[in-house]
């Protein structure tokens, strides 16, 4: 295909702190926790004692069993990360499959761009623990190595399903699964894959909780959350399943001044090339899902959109703070609430310098 062909999002899958699937993220998105209100599951009883003084609460994907997704066997030593995103991409696998009667031998050249921010820090953490108070590196459990590289998640999802295409993880902080997304695009319009899995996960461990709160980056009334989402992106013609949402644009920048003002300049020459392609597609900007709320960079992301007069939701509030995965729960939250036929405008800004900004038009091509 070529670089001017049109990309669609064909199904969505998610598990978040608001539940599995879009329906549970849709009510949730509608109808936000109030101040002091408790939502999703409860931590591992194990890490009770971890979160003990942390600030701010910690809600956890409700009922989350790998096993409710995929048969038991080969399932003893995935991480949580891993865990989360291979029940994402089983639900997505098997209900496009239905839907569109994709046969196992086409998505074989499916690919994957998933967005972390390091993997399962907690793999990574116990691992090196057991190796400094244990007995040394020859008698840690091999098998739980591989969860420790960053890309063991998308890995794993393209063992377990078959997938041959491009395997990949992109570490961007918060917009990491909108640089996937852009990521992914630039692979299928070169030729390398027919459709690609793309996405983001975050499990929720004391570990990233108290990095989050003792960063202070986000206010300590968001709660920490987790969760996996992934889309299915594919080229957009008469041979493809019907389309939730045709990818417009999608900008991934970098802020070298890492202030307010840096920020601000970065992100807004990432939205003007994102709604520039929105106006030549003739579709109109009608619902924005800012990423930068309740965070130290909400001004930037703010003053960059006051000029937009659409209707705003707000994701991280719905679902949490869940680091990589916030970029993917805002695909999903744009194809949950968007009207057929408009745009969705999803920004984001990572303290690292990164911000983002995606346009979906809802319902098919524009």
């Amino acid at each position: 295909m070529t670089t001017t062909e049109q990309l669609q999002i064909s199904d969505v899958s998610v598990l978040s702190a608001a539940g599995a699937g879009l329906d549970a993220l849709r009510a949730r998105l509608r109808e936000p926790a109030a101040a002091g209100e408790e939502f999703g599951g409860e931590p591992a009883a194990a890490d009770a004692g971890h979160y003990a003084g942390l600030p701010g609460r910690v809600a956890a994907v409700p009922d989350f069993r790998i096993t409710d997704f995929v048969p038991r066997k080969g399932t003893k030593n995935l991480d949580r990360t891993t865990a989360l995103g291979l029940a994402a991409a089983t639900v997505l696998k098997r209900d496009l499959s239905e839907r569109a009667g994709i046969s196992e031998e086409s998505w074989k050249s499916t690919g994957i761009a998933m967005g972390t921010v390091v993997g399962s820090l907690r793999s990574s953490v116990e691992l090196d623990v057991d190796i400094i108070e244990g007995q040394g590196i020859d008698l840690v459990n091999p098998a739980v190595f591989p969860n420790t590289t960053m890309n063991c998640c998308a890995s794993q999802i393209a063992i377990w399903h078959r997938l041959r295409g491009p395997n990949s993880t992109l570490a961007n902080g918060t917009v990491s699964a909108l640089s996937a997304l852009q990521y992914a695009a630039r692979l299928i319009r070169c030729g390398h894959a027919r459709r690609m899995l793309v996405g983001g996960v975050e499990e929720l461990c004391p570990h990233t909780a108290w990095g989050t709160r003792l960063k202070k980056d986000v206010d300590e009334s968001v709660v920490i959350g987790e969760g996996a989402a992934l889309l299915a992106l594919e080229p957009a013609g008469d041979d493809a399943p019907p389309a939730l949402a045709t990818l417009t644009a999608c900008e991934v920048m970098f802020a070298p001044d890492r202030t307010q003002a840096g920020y601000t300049s970065a992100l807004r020459r990432a939205v003007t090339r994102a709604t520039a392609a929105a106006e030549a597609a003739g579709v109109e900007v009608r619902l924005l899902l800012p990423g930068a709320v309740g965070t130290v960079v909400e001004e930037s992301e703010a003053s960059v959109l006051e000029r937009f007069d659409a209707e705003r939701v707000d994701v991280r509030a719905a679902v949490g703070e869940c680091g990589g995965a916030l970029g993917a729960m805002q695909l999903a939250a744009a194809v949950a609430l968007g009207q057929p036929g408009t745009g969705v405008l999803i920004t984001g800004i990572d303290d690292s310098g990164a911000v983002a900004a995606a346009v979906l038009t809802i319902g098919g091509r524009a």
